[in-house]
């Protein structure tokens, strides 16, 4: 079923705005964001500590034991998009995104208090239930209430209120935990950042939006997941969602070490992988501010097809590069193509079917997470059986083939209010 209701959609998404959210909501959705994301690389900086403290030593065996930790966060965001796909039509979106908030608080409270590291599994499953349910809910309420013409301007806020926490968390988190132990941060850092952001939304986001229904029937779920995915421009976005892969910093991170400072001490290669990564993020927060401002000049569709094949071509140049500045500057390059063709793309999936976008959201959040667990297994298995240059053109083609499939098939749902704009100013 093509997008050929694209008039009344338009008209619902212009009119869902017409109460508006007030001065506080876009404020109050990226401080919400900021605050609970600085405490996001806890397990990323001080693996070795938890591993420590549940195992009696930070070995290899018992490393390796504990990232798990972060698997376990994964599988729970797949399960739980899933099941916003349903709690989105019958609950309204800040309902879901406070109860996402307060899971994250337990997760910290848990996290802080856990005997062992059965109990810590438990509590990071409740953070990946409580971090979906945000994000959703969050990306679904600029959906509802912000004007089209400022839409990708306020994602691309809330990614760089992401990558600018976390850039700035990785120092933070160290140094709470020097403190005394890594469970500090989650007592003065997380729990504190979960409350904040609790009261931050209760009091700046309203409710009017989507309400919470009492009773949903069981031809509305169907019709709206039929509206997702009989729509062959919302498909198309999901099976996009699937390719465009968000692992490679992992394997890029490892190709430097082992191509470039193999000769080096491990703590010194740690030290330069480090910069690399604070540039990285750096350059994703200001990506994702410069492509907010471009959509409306050129189209979420030509910025998601130009930044995904540029990811892609960049990505597999990196791989194959003989010398280290050469492959920093197409990583670089692959990282302000990728953060383009991510904030694009979340803006083209955002309007695609207003009267579902609750459960087009958690679809696309389903897939995405679908495709991340994917790419580290056949990347694990090309470096493995072939090479680091048989990674690169792997991961590279999967950025090409969803920047063809959005070209093929996806329809820009703001094309038609972007010419109408432009005829009012001739």
């Amino acid at each position: 079923m093509e997008h050929s209701s694209g008039k009344a959609d338009e008209t619902e998404t212009l009119g869902s705005t017409e109460k508006g959210p007030g001065r506080r909501f876009v404020p109050s959705i990226v401080v919400t964001v900021f605050v609970l994301s600085i405490s996001g690389p806890t397990l990323t900086v001080l693996t070795r500590e938890i591993a420590t403290t549940f195992f009696g030593s930070a070995t290899q065996t018992t490393v390796g034991i504990t990232a798990q930790l972060d698997t376990i966060t994964n599988a729970a965001q797949v399960v739980t998009g899933g099941l916003m796909s349903f709690l989105a039509i019958r609950f309204g979106h800040k309902l879901l995104l406070m109860t996402g908030i307060l899971l994250q608080f337990i997760s910290a409270a848990g996290a802080f208090l856990a005997p062992n590291f059965l109990w810590m599994q438990i509590f990071f499953a409740i953070n990946g239930i409580g971090s979906v349910m945000l994000a959703i809910a969050a990306i679904t309420l600029i959906g509802d209430f912000v004007p089209q013409n400022r839409k990708a301007k306020t994602v691309s806020y809330i990614l760089a209120a992401t990558w600018l926490a976390l850039f700035a968390g990785a120092r933070i988190v160290s140094l709470v935990a020097d403190l005394g132990t890594w469970r500090y941060v989650y007592l003065l850092l997380a729990l504190p950042a979960a409350a904040a952001a609790l009261a931050v939304s209760y009091f700046g986001i309203s409710s009017a939006s989507h309400s919470h229904q009492l009773g949903v029937s069981r031809e509305k779920y169907v019709r709206s997941f039929k509206q997702v995915l009989l729509n062959k421009s919302a498909a198309a976005c999901l099976v996009a969602s699937l390719f465009f892969s968000g692992v490679i910093g992992f394997f890029a991170i490892n190709f430097f070490r082992q191509q470039f400072w193999s000769d080096l001490s491990l703590p010194l290669q740690a030290q330069y992988a480090s910069y690399i990564v604070m540039m990285s993020t750096l350059l994703f927060a200001a990506g994702s501010l410069v492509a907010g401002r471009l959509t409306n000049r050129f189209g979420v569709k030509t910025l998601t097809v130009v930044g995904a094949l540029g990811d892609g071509i960049f990505i597999a140049l990196l791989f194959l590069s003989p010398n280290l500045w050469m492959a920093l500057a197409f990583n670089w390059l692959h990282v302000w193509f990728a953060t383009t063709a991510g904030t694009a793309l979340a803006c083209l999936a955002l309007d695609q079917v207003p009267k579902a976008r609750g459960t087009m959201m958690s679809m696309k959040s389903v897939f995405g997470n679908i495709g991340n667990t994917i790419g580290p297994a056949v990347g694990g298995a090309l470096l493995v059986w072939a090479s680091y240059q048989a990674l690169g053109f792997m991961l590279g083609a999967m950025s090409v083939v969803a920047s063809v499939i959005i070209l093929s098939i996806a329809k820009d749902p703001t094309r038609g209010m972007r010419e109408g704009e432009k005829t009012k100013i001739q």
